[in-house]
């Protein structure tokens, strides 16, 4: 079975109540974080045969990536953005062999390149690029662009490298697609589209899952 997963309910509501896709898809959502994103997801791939895993929510873009809000954006790979010691707006990593857990993830597979040769003959417009996983959302400008140019990123979650460690145990490909929501700056909630980016993911979504799983 192929899986469609969100970190809450909100981003995955529509989708699930959707009359319009041809087929019954599988829907979880494993609560928002890295902790209970791994421990929910590892318990399920225990008791169910997953043939692959669509990883879908909203994000955060950061600053000059060309990303912007309400972009469609696809992850080449994740990482482990501020597993160290945190130091004001940067993260010292750990150098010492005994604390270097693995923290990138390569999300290149066929399952990829099959969402996105059908977003481009579906004429949609989406950004791929490398994401970034955080314990605690950027605030700040300064701290957003540390982590950009770190990974030479182009945006920030919360549960991305922890369902791609889970995934990569249990041998489940997986792709992540989010809707961006807001970007990576002083926080201004104001200026978020949250609501918006979740109704366009969706839509993308509805289009998508149809012609490729």
């Amino acid at each position: 079975m192929y899986l469609i997963v969100s970190s809450t309910e909100i981003e995955i509501d529509q989708l699930r109540k959707s009359k319009e896709l041809e087929r019954d898809f599988n829907f979880f959502t494993t609560n928002v974080g890295m902790v209970e994103s791994a421990i929910s997801l590892a318990r399920l791939f225990a008791e169910k045969e997953v043939g692959g895993l669509i990883l879908f929510g909203v994000g955060g873009a950061y600053s000059n990536t060309g990303v912007d809000i309400l972009d469609i954006c696809l992850a080449e790979k994740e990482y482990f953005g501020d597993l160290g010691v945190a130091m004001g707006n940067k993260v010292e990593y750990f150098t010492d062999d005994a604390l270097k857990n693995k923290r990138t993830f390569n999300l290149k597979n066929n399952l990829l390149d099959k969402v996105e040769n059908k977003l481009n003959v579906l004429k949609i417009p989406h950004k791929i690029g490398n994401f970034v996983t955080v314990n605690s959302c950027s605030g700040t400008l300064q701290r957003g662009n540390f982590l950009r140019d770190k990974f030479s990123a182009i945006c920030e979650n919360m549960e991305g490298a922890a369902v791609a460690r889970v995934c990569e145990l249990y041998r489940v490909p997986m792709i992540e697609l989010r809707c961006v929501s807001n970007m990576v700056e002083d926080r201004d909630k104001s200026k978020w589209k949250l609501n918006e980016a979740i109704d366009k993911g969706t839509r993308v979504l509805k289009k998508l899952l149809p012609e490729v799983f």
